[in-house]
């Protein structure tokens, strides 16, 4: 029997983390994953809107990425503005950052959080986050 299949957006800049995310996504085991990165906030908003017609069941996204939507960071505006698709209005979004106030900025978007602290004490919390918004 084949697993369901779930589709995620990440909005992230960092090699890094981008690692990250792909390895521990390969590793769920509750569904089988299929995922695209972005590495700017402008390219996630693209690549949302050319999947409207099949839209991601979860999308995960950086804060501090590209300046130039200063004085808000990149990942509040791709927020707000992939928020701002019909297709995607109730979409889950969680923020995934080291910035010392996202639990303002996820309230103030009405979106989900996860420090890359929580996740690098324990890399478990990752894994809670998918159960959290997939099952």
């Amino acid at each position: 029997m084949s697993k369901t299949v779930k589709r995620i957006l990440i909005a992230e800049d960092s090699p890094q983390w981008q690692k990250f995310h792909a390895a521990e996504l390969r590793n769920y085991s509750k569904y089988t994953i299929e995922f695209d990165i972005a590495s700017s906030a402008r390219e996630a908003l693209d690549i949302a809107e050319k999947h409207k017609e099949k839209p991601y069941d979860l999308i995960l996204s950086d804060l501090q990425m590209e300046t130039e939507f200063l004085p808000e960071f990149a990942g509040e505006w791709f927020v707000k503005n992939v928020k701002d698709i019909d297709e995607y209005k109730k979409t889950p979004v969680v923020l995934i950052s080291a910035t010392y106030n996202i639990a303002f900025i996820a309230s103030s978007l009405g979106v989900d959080y996860l420090s890359k602290r929580s996740i690098a004490a324990s890399p478990q919390n990752y894994f809670f986050m998918l159960d959290e918004h997939l099952l």
